[in-house]
């Protein structure tokens, strides 16, 4: 529904859709969305999903991602517009994705580029529960936490999740809030959560099953002070969009959110909330582990220096090109 939502609302203007879908007799093993945009040298870019959505892969049956990522290369070598760079967004280090589309791509294959990787903390839990949780984070972060959230429900603040689409479209204006006033703080790094995503998130929760989108809160009557977006699927819990009011750092309202997201998630039956790429030295105070991501780009236009002017022209130009080149040759 994410990218729906995104095609519906962020696409560039003149950008083209295509889907490959994989298919086993009548039941779909695998999908890949892709956007199709025109560069300025009139190059053809596909661009896996929604940009926002870091860490996503290509949907494939379990066990099966090698000869669908097979099927999906081929697909992709003959689509129409014939593709230049194919961005296959961030995926984790060890996905065998990447490599089995780029596998599948008949020859000549575009050149394989791999961009540069960094970490996505997650919290991990197996057959834990909250409180056996908590007690393996240091002394110091459990009374923090504990005195914290004291404090804030002393002050009439509570922690409260909302998976109903209503109650999350009532307190959305309140994320962006705190996510655009903490965004300005670091800044202007990130995505700009403006009127355009604002829709596009709307979309997504009234489309989204209940359950797969939650937003977490500190609130008191007319007052929120610390919100997070959760993305949930797969047994996965995602901490996406946050933030929390300044003027209340004191009592740090978005570390005691972040703590009950992890609860909720629990409470879910998830085992992982991941806290998103990049390693800020907050995300470590709730856990050690992290995943490595990598983005991944196929590009035809070659990695060497050009040898020839030929090489500024889209792959498509090229071929046909090559095709009157050598019907000439044939005729002389």
């Amino acid at each position: 529904m994410w990218t729906l939502a995104w095609f519906r609302h962020a696409l560039a203007p003149g950008a083209k859709i295509r889907t490959v879908i994989v298919r086993d007799g009548d039941a779909v093993v695998g999908t890949a969305p892709f956007s199709v945009s025109r560069t300025g040298f009139g190059f053809y870019r596909y661009a896996l999903a929604a940009a926002v959505l870091s860490g996503v892969e290509v949907l494939c049956w379990p066990g099966r991602e090698e000869e669908i990522g097979r099927s999906i290369g081929a697909a992709l070598a003959a689509s129409d517009p014939t593709p230049d760079l194919v961005g296959l967004g961030w995926m984790r280090t060890e996905s065998p994705l990447p490599r089995a589309i780029l596998q599948g791509w008949p020859k000549p294959r575009p050149d394989f580029v791999d961009e540069h990787p960094f970490p996505a903390p997650r919290v991990l839990w197996a057959n834990s529960d909250f409180d056996a949780w908590l007690a393996g984070r240091s002394k110091n972060f459990r009374k923090s936490f504990r005195n914290d959230n004291r404090k804030l429900v002393a002050t009439g603040f509570e922690h409260r999740v909302s998976t109903q689409a209503p109650d999350i479209l009532e307190r959305l204006p309140s994320l962006q809030r705190l996510y655009e006033h903490r965004r300005v703080l670091r800044g202007g790094t990130g995505l700009v959560f403006d009127t355009g995503f604002m829709e596009l998130v709307t979309d997504a929760v009234r489309s989204c099953e209940p359950g797969r989108v939650s937003l977490s809160t500190v609130e008191r009557p007319g007052e929120v002070i610390a919100a997070d977006l959760v993305l949930r699927g797969g047994g996965e819990s995602t901490a996406w969009f946050g933030g929390f009011e300044e003027s209340w750092a004191h009592l740090s309202p978005g570390r005691v959110n972040t703590v009950m997201c992890i609860n909720d998630a629990m409470v879910a039956g998830d085992t992982v909330l991941d806290l998103g790429p990049g390693a800020e030295p907050y995300k470590y105070w709730y856990t050690e582990e992290e995943v490595t991501l990598q983005g991944h780009l196929l590009s035809r236009r070659g990695l060497r220096p050009f040898h020839t002017p030929a090489q500024l022209l889209p792959y498509a130009t090229r071929k046909t090109a090559a095709r009157v080149v050598g019907r000439l040759r044939r005729l002389m």
